[in-house]
């Protein structure tokens, strides 16, 4: 999984998408009453006519010569009809003409024939309508379509797009979810919609949200491709687990993966994270003790030997960085990623008596930055009764201005906030915190 582009999306899943057009297509659709409201002139109503008497299996011979003519067809007729079964029945043709890959080109070549936002425009507009199958449909051509063209996606349709996939990511309807996933994932191999879903946001929650809450291996197979296809762009690299806590969650899945497909795109993703924002991602995978989880999956026998490559990659790099790492790095680290536990460091005296005044002023007390972060950022009770308890470390070991440096950065406060928490631990710890705060003496 070396490369984010592939010319062809993988094929589409959705049997439920499936049976919809079946449906649709055993209907027949008047279209001479078009030609009579003069919505079809009497050459196109010939062309839809022509072609509704061959099987499907015969219309590739026609496509062959006339799939141009189709395919202006096609787009002409939903920029300019509204009934909602006759749009229905244009995006079935469509999806039909389409599965004869040879006719991807045609669809990209009408941007030059008029209309520059052609073929995407008339596609994008039925995202808009209510009716379910227009949106689903559409979304599965506008996959292909988009995931094959040499030519960028006209920018002012990407909202409107995006606004449809961020619905149903985030909706209750699996099958709908299904398209949604399958729909992004294609789309993301062009590095504009990388950007672009980067900073929309909420296609990426609702992936988040399904692979915390759906155990289904096709759909973490699914959001973790869009992960990864994600993780090739900088700014997301560097982002994805700070807002995320991804480097836990795609863990977490590999270790009780039952697919190899899955690890695998764990895995690369992974890597991805590690070469791209190292400094961002080291030490949630620090905590998250993937060097370990690393070499117990290098004992297995792979079907795919680019999974045997990532982790030997993984493996040596983490050795890398990890190996020499003191006690005092762990705890650095640990902070970093912000996912705090009751580990040695935060409660053994020798380490707050070796490590106190080093905490407040290295890197300009950045760690004591941190932890008052994350008492307001963080909602894990674990993390808080921990960064409770080290602030309180701090002021009895940090030296004469580790009070006035707490209270500086609105420290007191958050922690007097938490004396009211429902967590009986993270009161506790608030509690002891405050009685330092308060004290006008304190152990050096």
């Amino acid at each position: 999984m070396a490369a984010a582009v592939a010319p062809i999306p993988p094929p589409f899943f959705s049997p439920y998408l499936d049976d919809q057009c079946n449906k649709i297509n055993s209907k027949p659709v008047p279209w001479e009453g078009y030609q009579r409201a003069k919505l079809l002139s009497a050459d196109e109503l010939s062309l839809l006519k022509s072609l509704n008497k061959l099987p499907q299996g015969q219309r590739t011979t026609v496509f062959a010569t006339q799939g141009s003519q189709y395919a202006k067809l096609y787009i002409d007729l939903l920029r300019k009809l509204q009934r909602v079964d006759t749009v229905q029945a244009v995006l079935v043709s469509i999806n039909d003409m389409l599965s004869d890959t040879s006719t991807i080109p045609l669809y990209h070549d009408l941007a030059s024939q008029g209309n520059p936002e052609d073929p995407y425009g008339p596609l994008v507009k039925c995202l808009s309508m209510e009716e379910e199958f227009a949106v689903l449909a559409s979304l599965r051509i506008l996959a292909l379509l988009i995931a094959t063209d040499p030519k960028p996606f006209p920018s002012s349709l990407v909202p409107t797009l995006l606004a449809s996939l961020q619905g149903l990511l985030n909706g209750t309807r699996l099958p709908l979810w299904e398209v949604a996933a399958q729909v992004l994932n294609a789309v993301l191999g062009r590095k504009q919609f990388r950007q672009a879903v980067w900073d929309e946001e909420n296609c990426i929650s609702g992936l988040i949200k399904s692979l915390k809450t759906n155990p289904n291996p096709q759909a973490q197979y699914w959001a973790i491709c869009c992960l990864w296809q994600l993780s090739f762009e900088k700014t997301a690299a560097e982002g994805l687990d700070k807002k995320y806590d991804v480097v836990a969650i795609l863990t977490n899945i590999a270790k009780n993966a039952v697919k190899e497909k899955v690890q695998r795109v764990v895995i690369a993703t992974l890597r991805n994270l590690l070469v791209i924002a190292p400094s961002q991602n080291l030490p949630s995978m620090f905590m998250a003790k993937l060097l370990p989880f690393v070499i117990s999956l290098q004992s297995r026998k792979w079907s795919d030997d680019e999974i045997t490559e990532d982790l030997d990659y993984l493996k040596d790099e983490l050795k890398t960085r990890l190996e020499g790492l003191s006690t005092y790095d762990e705890y650095i680290s640990e902070l970093e990623s912000g996912h705090l536990v009751w580990s040695p460091a935060h409660e053994t005296e020798d380490f707050w008596k070796e490590n106190g005044m080093r905490i407040g002023q290295e890197s300009d007390g950045k760690a004591v930055r941190r932890l008052v972060e994350l008492l307001t950022t963080s909602r894990d009770p674990v993390v808080l009764a921990v960064a409770a308890h080290d602030i309180g470390q701090f002021i009895k070991y940090g030296g004469d201005k580790s009070k006035r440096t707490i209270e500086n950065l609105n420290g007191k406060t958050k922690v007097m906030e938490l004396m009211s928490h429902e967590n009986a631990d993270v009161r506790y710890q608030a509690l002891m915190t405050v009685q330092r705060l308060m004290s006008q003496h304190w152990t050096k």
